[in-house]
């Protein structure tokens, strides 16, 4: 009789698990600031309440590969809008001159000084 519990309990958890999985995706992360030597914030556009945070560091000579992901649960109908959010990064080595690498898309993250939404505004790249 245990062991049917079990395997009941097993058929119901594992697709769940699975379900929750595929809400949690890649964000593109759009910027990146230094705080300190070792401590970077990356900035992405996700849906409204989504949680949204760093999943993978990867750290090389050259590079630092950041991968943020969002688990976005939404009930009922939504918008299309999205939402900044800001994640941060603890490096194991000082970021220096290395350069700062998208885990999703794989592309070079754009540096800035500034706080969103201006990011991007004229004198914010280094």
């Amino acid at each position: 009789m245990r062991w049917r519990r079990l395997i009941a309990l097993g058929a119901v958890v594992v697709p769940a698990v699975g379900a929750i999985r595929s809400l949690d995706s890649p964000s593109w992360i759009f910027y990146y600031r230094v705080v300190d030597d070792h401590t970077l914030v990356v900035g992405t556009v996700t849906g409204p309440g989504a949680w949204t945070r760093v999943t993978s560091i990867t750290e090389t000579p050259s590079t630092v590969t950041i991968t943020v992901s969002s688990l976005v649960v939404q009930i009922g109908a939504g918008t299309a809008s999205g939402v900044h959010a800001e994640s941060t990064a603890t490096l194991r080595d000082p970021v220096g001159s290395r350069t700062v690498i998208d885990g999703s898309s794989g592309l070079r993250v754009q540096p800035t000084h500034c706080l969103p939404p201006a990011y991007f505004a004229p004198g914010c790249s280094p």
